[in-house]
């Protein structure tokens, strides 16, 4: 069963992902580019920003994060024994022994969980402003998204973070079929989405 488990999250060695985004009526791209190696998954996020990320191979837990914003170093994330964050200009540590995962990073690390019709989970999310808060992953649907690439059969995975006095939800459509690319995101004011347009698995070209 172990073995099984691990094979599932095993996901192609090198992608190369672009994503259209609206950001309130503002049109945009983010590129991305992820290898697997021996420090993880290391994947470099592009548009007005960088973000330089390393997660877990086997959980998908954040290792590292980075983010540039105008050439300027805005946060910092690493792991060891302890989690030590720079965010705008402070440092904080603390300690948290299972996988965290990292708001910026949720459109990979979704892609590490086996879903079924009646999945639930709670998952720890790392929001620099509150640091570690719970949220809830649920399946509440599945259907096809039609896009640049295709019909493609997704799984509708709704996010909640457990935060006091906020009542938004978060809505990602993940790829039934290998290799369960992140598709599609909505969040629950209707303002902000992101939809799959281009993609590359680098290993095989297709």
């Amino acid at each position: 069963m172990i073995l099984l488990f691990l094979f599932f999250l095993v996901l192609p060695e090198k992608e190369y992902l672009v994503y259209e985004t609206n950001d309130k009526g503002k049109m945009g791209t983010i590129e991305l580019a992820s290898e697997r190696d021996s420090s993880g998954y290391h994947i470099i996020y592009t548009w007005d920003r960088v973000i330089d990320v390393i997660l877990d191979s086997v959980n998908f837990g954040t290792l590292y994060v980075k983010k540039i914003v105008n050439d300027k170093l805005e946060m910092e994330i690493s792991r060891e024994d302890h989690f030590k964050v720079f965010f705008k200009g402070r440092y904080y540590v603390y300690k948290e022994d299972g996988p965290v995962y990292d708001r910026h990073t949720l459109d990979f690390a979704l892609r590490g969980f086996q879903y079924t019709d009646n999945f639930k989970k709670t998952i720890r999310l790392h929001i620099p402003e509150l640091m570690i808060v719970n949220a809830e992953l649920e399946v509440i649907d599945e259907g096809i998204i039609s896009g640049p690439l295709g019909d493609i059969p997704c799984w509708l995975v709704q996010m909640t973070p457990r935060i006091l006095f906020l009542r938004w939800k978060f809505f990602f459509w993940i790829e039934k079929e290998y290799p369960h690319r992140f598709i599609k995101y909505e969040d629950s004011s209707g303002k902000n989405s992101v939809l799959l347009k281009e993609y590359e698995d680098k290993q095989t070209g297709y």
